[in-house]
């Protein structure tokens, strides 16, 4: 079981790209046209995010390695229901 300590989430790393994903219009309205159409795991989630900040961190400077992907997929996919 993951334990939750930052906002409800593993990891600040973790809530900050669940935010940008969800809080900017153009960044979640992309989001949910790449995943409707496609898979929604660890890796498509992944290469979407890496896709969107080539830098390897979100535009708050949070790394894209510290993540814990398993609960961005779970978010997308409760967002998709």
């Amino acid at each position: 079981m993951l334990t939750k300590t930052y906002n409800g989430w593993t990891n600040r790393a973790t809530w900050n790209v669940a935010l940008w994903l969800t809080n900017d219009a153009s960044v979640y309205h992309w989001m949910r046209d790449h995943f409707t159409c496609g898979p929604v795991n660890i890796t498509t989630v992944k290469t979407f995010c890496t896709n969107l900040w080539p830098c390897g961190q979100t535009p708050d400077g949070d790394d894209l390695n510290d993540v814990c992907w398993t609960e961005i997929v779970s978010m997308i996919r409760e967002d998709l229901d």
